[in-house]
């Protein structure tokens, strides 16, 4: 079974995306489901660094270590996907009006957005990421268990 291709986008990839391709590629891993993960931002930076209260949240679901450098979106990387999930809708908007030749192909992970934990309470993290891991078993068992015939 050929793996499917997944790119979580964000802003500066450093929480939300990185979280749903740490936490989705653990999973792969751990259930055995055909799938390459990767994770962009509209406005990374290489040097942003993933907050500590994400870091800790996913050590919480398992997740080893990791080292992640923060990745810009680019076009090769929309090429490479077979879907992009972006966490809100300036994502979305960002990637329709700057690569529209991708549209058909990216949607937002879940009907609303993911909010934002950037600088908030560890509290305001976990429910992020709470959000991520219920929009991330949807996909899994709609799209990578049982995908649309």
């Amino acid at each position: 079974m050929t793996p499917r291709k997944i790119l979580f986008v964000c802003t500066g990839n450093i929480c939300r995306s990185a979280s749903a391709e740490l936490l989705l590629r653990h999973w792969a891993n751990t259930r055995g489901l055909a799938v390459e993960v990767r994770s962009a931002g509209i406005a990374a930076e290489g040097w942003y660094e993933v907050p500590e209260h994400a870091k800790k949240l996913l050590a919480a679901e398992g997740v080893p270590p990791f080292v992640h450098k923060p990745q810009l979106l680019t076009r090769e990387q929309l090429r490479w996907a077979d879907i992009v999930l972006a966490m809100a809708g300036n994502h979305y908007d960002y990637i329709s009006e700057l690569y529209p030749e991708f549209i058909s192909k990216t949607r937002l992970l879940r009907d609303e957005d993911v909010a934002d934990p950037m600088g908030k309470s560890y509290e305001v993290f976990a429910a992020s990421l709470a959000t991520i891991k219920e929009a991330l078993e949807a996909l899994i068992r709609d799209e990578l268990v049982n995908p649309p015939r």
